[in-house]
């Protein structure tokens, strides 16, 4: 669990012998959580005053390039060899750099501000601060306007706990568009 001046690892298999050993490092800055991203086995974020690499042991800085300035907000996602990040420098403008983690460079793009990132499937999908579209970074996918059709599926709930234990309600909580249909099963 990061925290802005530490990180707490929790190890353990069951409960009755878990421990939590908290390291004083670079941690992530507040306002930032959205920074985290995995790319090639190694964690990258945004701490305080830098962007960090983490491996699990200690994290790296890899961002002495900028220099001397800070930056904040920020929102990031891997996708494939690259880590993407959108950053809010002091005076409030915002900027989206690329790290190449296999050449170890680091590539200024715009001046985009992100508000969420999604990889999937050979695209980098984004939404942007101002707007609720989503939109696509190298414009080779293509965004659909026909609903999304997904579906859950819990399982059998509570039929082979010890105490034969039964659900007597379940709560959904969904925030929908005007004119979204929702058709709920139970069995």
């Amino acid at each position: 669990f990061f925290k802005e001046n530490c990180v707490h690892k929790v190890y353990g298999n069951y409960p009755a012998n878990y421990q939590i050993q908290t390291t004083a490092l670079r941690g992530v800055q507040k306002g930032s959580s959205k920074s985290l991203a995995i790319v090639n086995e190694t964690l990258f974020y945004k701490s305080r005053n830098a962007v960090c690499a983490y491996d699990g042991s200690l994290p790296t800085e890899i961002s002495y390039v900028f220099g001397d300035v800070l930056y904040s907000d920020a929102v990031a996602c891997g996708h494939g060899n690259k880590y993407y990040i959108s950053m809010k420098d002091a005076s409030g403008e915002y900027h989206l750099f690329v790290y190449d983690t296999s050449k170890g460079l680091w590539h200024r793009e715009d001046n985009l501000a992100v508000k969420d990132f999604c990889s999937c499937r050979n695209e980098l999908y984004y939404i942007p601060q101002n707007s609720p579209d989503v939109k696509t970074m190298f414009g080779s996918g293509t965004v659909d306007d026909n609903p999304i059709k997904w579906m859950a599926e819990s399982g059998v709930i509570g039929m082979y706990t010890p105490d034969k234990k039964y659900i007597s309600r379940l709560n959904v909580r969904m925030s929908l568009n005007i004119g979204t249909r929702v058709r709920f099963f139970a069995q």
